[in-house]
C-alpha cells in the first residue's frame, strides 16, 4: 500500500480523481453498502459510508473539485444526486489517514492506494461540522431560538475547515468550522485585531464544538471592485496602512511557513497537474526557491499571511483609515513574517484573476499599478520572486477547479514571466 502523502501516492490519487477510474470507484462505493456491506469499512473494497441507505436504485454523481495538499493528502468531493431510496448528497474520498477512526468513515482501498470515504458533514477532522450544518441545532446553539436557520455553505476544505453563512430572521452570522482544538486560537486572534482597529468580524460569543461564530460585516469581496473597474477607488497605500495597523502582538503569534518558502511542495502538487510540463515546473520551483533565498526578505514584521481580493471587502464610498477597505478576513494565518510575502501574495492573486473568468479584464493593469505601489516599500526583486512563487502555487488547483482548459497552463507562464521580471 502506498503511504499516504508520498508523491506517488499523490499522483496516483490525483489521476484516479480526475480520470475515467472515479466513476467505477464511487459506484463501488455506493454499491458495497448497498449490498449490505456494512462492517465499518476495515476489510472490505468499496464499502459504503455510514448513513447510505440499502436499496437504493443507480446513482449519478458529478465531481466537484479535488483538493491536494502536498505531502498531506488528496480528496475528491463528489456531489452524488438523489435517487430512490437516497436522499443525495456530498461524498468525499481521500487519502489522508484520519485521527481515530469514526464510525462515519469507511475504507475505499483501489489497487494499492489507500482510501477512505466519509459523506458531509461527517468529516472526521472537522468534529463541529455536523452542528454548523444543522439548521435546528445553528438556530438553537447561535440564535438562541427555536426557529431554525437558513444555511448556505461557503467554503469547504476537506480535513481542514469549513465556512457556512447563517440567516435567522435577517440577522446574519458566519460559522468557521476547525479541526479540533484550535478555535480559541482564531477565536483570539479576531479579538487582538479588532482591539488594534483592524476591520476584521466580531466573534459572537465563544467558540462552540471548534466552532467560531462570526458576525458580518458591511462591504463586498474586493473581487468584484477588480472586475468593475480594477479596484480604482483602492491604492496601494491602503493596502499598505492595513497590514502597517497589524499590532506588534502579532510577532508573538505562532510563525507559518509563506506560500513561497513552501515552493517546492507547491511544485509536486503543479508537476501532477501538468504532467506534461512536469521538468518545466520543477525547474521553475527550484529557480524561484534559489531566488528567495538570495533575495532580501526585509524584516520580521507582523502580517496576514494569506492577503488576496477574497479576503478584503471594500465599499468604493467609504472613506475610512485604510481607504475603501471595509473589511479583513481569514486571520487564521496571521503571525510573523515578511511584508514582501503579503504583498506577493496580493499582486500574484490580482495576476491570476483573468484564468478563474474572462471578465477580470481589468485584473492585469490593476496588478501592475499595486505592484509600482509595492515597489517603494519592499524590494522589488523580492516581490516579484515571491509573487512567482504563490502564482506557481496556484497552478494545480487551476486544472481541478473546471474553466479554460489551459489556464493552468497560463498561470504557469505567469509565474515564470515574474520571475524572470525579478531580474
Amino acid at each position: 500500500m502506498r503511504g499516504p502523502g508520498s508523491p506517488d501516492a499523490d499522483a496516483a490519487a490525483v489521476a484516479l480523481f480526475t480520470g475515467r477510474g472515479l466513476d467505477a470507484l464511487v459506484a463501488g462505493v455506493l454499491r458495497g453498502h448497498d449490498s449490505g456491506n456494512d462492517d465499518a469499512g476495515r476489510g472490505g473494497e468499496h464499502s459504503g459510508p455510514a448513513g447510505e441507505p440499502s436499496g437504493a436504485g443507480p446513482a449519478r454523481w458529478t465531481l466537484r473539485r479535488v483538493h491536494h495538499r502536498p505531502g498531506a493528502s488528496v480528496t475528491a468531493v463528489v456531489d452524488v444526486a438523489a435517487r430512490a431510496g437516497r436522499p443525495g448528497g456530498t461524498l468525499c474520498l481521500s487519502t489522508a489517514a484520519p485521527p481515530p477512526w469514526p464510525a462515519t468513515v469507511r475504507r475505499a482501498d483501489h489497487d494499492d492506494l489507500g482510501l477512505i470515504t466519509w459523506w458531509l458533514p461527517h468529516d472526521p477532522w472537522l468534529p463541529g461540522l455536523p452542528l454548523a450544518s444543522s439548521p435546528e441545532a445553528v438556530g438553537r446553539e447561535v440564535f438562541g431560538s427555536a426557529v431554525a436557520a437558513a444555511l448556505v455553505p461557503q467554503s469547504y476544505r476537506p480535513t481542514r475547515r469549513a465556512v457556512l453563512r447563517a440567516v435567522h430572521e435577517g440577522d446574519v452570522r458566519f460559522l468557521k468550522v476547525l479541526r479540533r482544538g484550535r478555535a480559541a486560537a482564531l477565536h483570539g486572534r479576531h479579538r487582538l485585531l479588532r482591539d488594534a482597529g483592524l476591520p476584521v468580524p466580531a466573534p459572537d460569543g465563544e467558540p462552540v464544538d471548534d466552532v467560531v461564530v462570526l458576525h458580518a460585516l458591511a462591504g463586498t469581496p474586493l473581487a468584484a471592485a477588480v472586475r468593475a473597474d480594477g479596484a480604482a477607488a483602492l491604492a496601494p497605500e491602503h493596502v499598505l496602512a492595513l497590514l502597517g495597523a497589524l499590532p506588534p502582538a502579532v510577532l508573538e503569534l505562532p510563525a507559518r511557513p509563506s506560500w513561497t518558502d513552501r515552493v517546492l511542495d507547491h511544485a509536486r502538487a503543479a508537476a501532477v497537474a501538468l504532467p506534461e510540463e512536469a521538468a518545466r515546473v520543477r525547474a521553475l520551483a527550484h529557480a524561484v526557491d534559489a531566488a528567495h533565498r538570495a533575495t532580501d526578505p526585509g524584516p520580521l514584521v507582523p502580517t496576514h499571511g494569506d492577503l488576496y481580493e477574497a479576503n478584503l471587502l471594500v465599499d468604493p464610498a467609504a472613506r475610512g483609515p485604510f481607504g475603501p477597505v471595509t473589511g479583513l478576513l481569514d486571520v487564521d494565518a496571521a503571525g510573523p513574517g515578511r511584508r514582501a510575502d503579503d504583498l506577493g501574495c496580493f499582486v500574484a492573486h490580482l495576476a491570476v484573476l483573468p484564468t478563474v473568468d474572462r471578465r477580470y479584464r481589468h485584473a492585469p493593469a490593476a496588478a501592475e499599478r499595486f505592484l509600482a505601489g509595492f515597489d517603494a516599500v519592499v524590494d522589488p526583486v523580492a516581490l516579484r520572486v515571491r509573487a512567482a512563487g504563490v502564482v506557481l502555487s496556484l497552478v494545480a488547483g487551476a486544472r481541478r477547479t473546471g474553466g479554460p482548459p489551459d489556464r493552468a497552463l497560463r498561470r504557469l507562464e505567469l509565474a515564470e514571466q515574474f520571475l524572470a521580471r525579478a531580474g
